[in-house]
């Protein structure tokens, strides 16, 4: 019977390499998840063409044109990229101009160092529309330039030099004080967009003009996350100079290799109301609707224009509000900020979202209290928040927390910012370290624990390390809230169980453009002064009262990232895929790969034993 050797043996081989080969093949074969990494639910997407690397919403046109205006005067406007890429492309907005706005050159750069207006030599190039140099752009629209040939890193500061022929309105994003965003000339000096000392640019201001977004080709980024919210997104506060939570998370972000990153933008504008205010005067005098000067059109209005028509956005997470409360009460302008309308305003935002195909994550309302007296009279408007603004706010949070509100998942930042640590347990107030001294906006160290506590496996990238705390908060024993805020913290550490800590270089508010300091908590209507639409400005109401909004508990609603607990077994997680019959089927060759081996080895040992 040696003949049936050689079939044994193919036989035996066969199986091993059937039982081998098949789980994999199996489980990436038609109808089921092709395999993944540890710690993923799903596998890694593609990197999208072109991408949202940087934004800056429009909420203001400098009034009133013409005489605050650009004439014959050249912006430049700075722009601190999320992610890199092989080209860059400009958006730039008309979005609040009366008229058609032309502009005669374009050119972007790398910035050279971290102040002053001059450019890294070699680096500028000039930027075309549909290969023309000029270009006009309609009243109330935007327009994107064809790819610079721009090599960028993510970090990198760009400098954008827009050159404004004739007389320009000037449409700006208006915050915030204590960072320099963008340069200017004297209305008259004409083109000095191919200037490389930046010498003829003699103004520097907080107000981004013009350029609304920055958009980059061949990234190994996997996608945009939209920061969509107030002032809290903003970064406004006096002690901020611009930091965000938003700016943290991709420091946090910036520690993952290039191909596992997302690039978070910032579409937070300082007095946003999420449901369009009623127009009219209201019953303290002043305009109810105050778009046209400061606080941008309502969230509701401007989802589509701000997050859901840039490139490449995956994903939209809402921090809006507490305006609406604010305003509604302080004006007593019912039903104007009722739980009711902000609630239905959220429901549409959501919808709107989700009728794009994207996902939506919800943050709910921060805490807050009234704002301490001002420093000097007239100088701001106090912020008054009473039992009827709390219970507005508590029942707005209980909808966000709820199944029933529809997000992809809620981060429940209001549970972290809240007073409960160092022996204090007052959730419903906010913890004083973390805040400005107005109880309203985070500041650094609150921005900074508010973007540790957001799981950025949610955005389908593995959890980043987590930033250092900039003050200590210690949860209070026994006490419920600081148990809350416990598990949110948690909820974004990494999936081993490590916190991994991010270098501390990192961590201080840097925006590329801080170049200075403010004392000051209000937010002045802009006078009219300076040359190239640039006016100085004197504080005269605190317009900013914007939105005291969420932090995080896991959630309502799946998430993208996976712990500990979802990590498959190399066993598990391969014959996961197969099915009960492919189970079935590997278990029936793997037993006649035994079976064959058995009988090799009896007839083996028959045959030594007649041999002795």
């Amino acid at each position: 019977m040696k003949f049936l050797r050689p079939v044994w043996q193919a036989t035996l081989l066969f199986s091993l390499l059937v039982g081998a080969v098949t789980p994999a093949a199996w489980a990436a074969g038609p109808g089921h998840p092709p395999a993944t990494s540890p710690g993923r639910s799903s596998p890694t997407p593609a990197a999208p063409a072109i991408l949202t690397a940087w934004t800056s919403p429009m909420d203001l046109l400098l009034q009133p044109f013409p005489k605050v205006a650009a004439d014959n005067a050249t912006v430049r406007d700075l722009a601190t990229v999320a992610v890199g890429g092989r080209s860059v492309s400009l958006r730039l907005s008309n979005q609040w101009g009366p008229v058609p706005l032309t502009f005669g050159a374009v050119t972007v750069a790398e910035r050279a160092g971290t102040t002053g207006a001059a450019v890294v030599p070699g680096t500028l190039v000039p930027v075309s529309f549909d290969g023309r140099s000029s270009v006009t752009i309609p009243a109330g629209q935007d327009v994107t330039s064809s790819p610079a040939p721009l090599a960028v890193h993510a970090g990198e500061t760009l400098v954008v030099s827009i050159w404004a022929p004739g007389v320009a309105p000037v449409s700006v994003h208006y915050c915030c004080r204590g960072r320099t965003v963008a340069y200017y000339t004297p209305n008259g000096a004409g083109n000095q967009t191919a200037s490389l000392n930046g010498s003829a640019f003699t103004g520097a201001d907080w107000w981004t003009r013009w350029l609304s977004a920055v958009e980059v080709s061949g990234s190994q980024a996997l996608g945009t996350v939209v920061a969509f919210g107030d002032s809290i997104t903003d970064g406004f506060g006096y002690e901020n100079t611009g930091f965000s939570w938003v700016e943290a998370l991709q420091q946090r972000i910036s520690q993952l290799p290039p191909s596992e990153q997302v690039a978070v933008v910032n579409e937070g504008i300082s007095g946003n109301t999420l449901t369009p205010f009623p127009p009219g005067v209201n019953a303290s005098g002043g305009e109810n609707s105050y778009a046209e000067s400061g606080g941008g059109v309502a969230g509701v209005e401007r989802l589509s224009r701000d997050a859901l028509q840039l490139p490449g956005v995956k994903a939209v997470v809402v921090l809006l509000g507490t305006n609406d409360i604010w305003f509604g009460y302080t004006d007593n302008n019912p039903p104007y900020g009722s739980a009711a309308s902000i609630i239905a305003g959220l429901k549409q935002l959501i919808a709107q979202v989700h009728e794009a195909g994207l996902e939506v994550y919800g943050i709910p309302l921060l805490p807050r209290k009234t704002s301490p007296p001002c420093t000097q009279p007239g100088s701001c408007r106090p912020e008054e928040w009473g039992p009827a603004e709390q219970a507005t706010l508590e029942a707005v949070d209980s909808w966000v927390m709820s199944p029933a509100a529809g997000f992809n998942g809620v981060v429940n930042l209001a549970a972290v910012v809240g007073d409960v640590y160092n022996g204090q347990c007052q959730p419903e107030l906010p913890y004083a370290p973390y805040f400005n001294a107005d109880n309203l906006h985070p500041n650094p160290a609150g921005q900074t624990a508010m973007a540790n506590a957001i799981p950025t496996t949610l955005f389908g990238i593995p959890e980043a390390p987590q930033l250092p705390p900039l003050v200590a908060a210690t949860p209070t024993p026994g006490c419920p809230g600081a148990q809350a805020a416990e598990n949110v913290t948690q909820a974004a550490i990494s999936s081993d169980g490590q916190a991994r800590t991010a270098s501390p270089t990192t961590v201080a508010p840097t925006t590329a453009a801080a170049e200075g300091s403010s004392t000051t908590t209000s937010r002045p209507a802009p006078t009219s002064t300076s040359s190239a639409g640039s006016p100085s400005t004197t504080a005269v109401s605190n317009r900013t009262s914007t939105s005291a909004v969420a932090a995080p508990s896991t959630a309502l609603g799946p998430t993208k990232g996976g712990g500990s607990g979802s990590r498959p077994s190399a066993v598990g997680g391969a014959l996961g895929g197969l099915g009960s019959t492919g189970a079935a089927l590997v278990g029936g060759l793997a037993l006649v790969g035994l079976l064959v081996v058995g009988l090799s080895w009896g007839r083996r040992n028959s045959g030594n034993t007649r041999g002795r």
